[in-house]
């Protein structure tokens, strides 16, 4: 009966051990992340793009983490007969799930946030074209895949992800080159890229 009790005395030790193991990792591990980040369209089809973004992420729980993201985008959209160079910036929020645990490894997340953009336009190129000038404010939603590496420590990351997401609700503000209004909307739409993010944990 001693042998009994002294068994089972070990093994609810145990189990709480293994219980605290992850709130202690969770408590230990780095729980704060600036993540600065670059995506790029080379030119492929008919629109080149190049966005940077700067995030400040936090871990709430072992597994769960909430981002809020500013960011600037630089593109053009050339068919041969029209075009669109334009600009913008976006604030949004989001959040990321984390299986392994942690800032690292695969996860999945997702986000929205608001997008302002100007941009020239020409349509019909050539010598009887047209051109003017546009604004647009939209929501902007976007999921995302990546893996999150550490480099030597959880301190410093490196992490591909694959992005995807549209801008959806624009409101167009569009006028001619004479000053006249016009009723033209921006070219932007769905997205899919690849982007490269370097993170300091804290």
């Amino acid at each position: 009966m001693k042998l009994l009790g002294g068994k089972l005395s070990c093994t609810i030790a145990a189990a709480c051990l293994l219980a605290t193991l992850p709130v202690a990792a969770f408590a230990q591990s780095p729980k704060n992340s600036i993540n600065l980040a670059v995506a790029a369209l080379p030119g492929i089809g008919d629109l080149k793009a190049t966005v940077v973004m700067v995030e400040y992420e936090r871990l709430v729980s072992p597994r769960l983490s909430v981002y809020g993201k500013g960011s600037s985008l630089k593109y053009k959209f050339d068919d041969n007969t029209n075009v669109e160079d334009g600009k913008g910036t976006g604030l949004g929020v989001g959040v990321r799930f984390f299986p392994q645990g942690g800032l690292k490894g695969f996860y999945v997340g997702g986000g929205i946030g608001t997008f302002k953009s100007k941009w020239d336009w020409i349509d019909n190129k050539g010598p009887g074209q047209t051109t003017g000038k546009g604004e647009t404010t939209s929501i902007q939603w976007g999921g995302e895949v990546g893996y999150r590496f550490n480099l030597g420590s959880e301190r410093v990351s490196l992490t591909p992800a694959f992005n995807f997401g549209s801008w959806l609700g624009g409101d167009d503000k569009c006028t001619n080159s004479n000053g006249t209004p016009c009723s033209k909307e921006s070219e932007l739409g769905f997205y899919a890229v690849i982007s490269v993010a370097l993170g300091f944990a804290f």
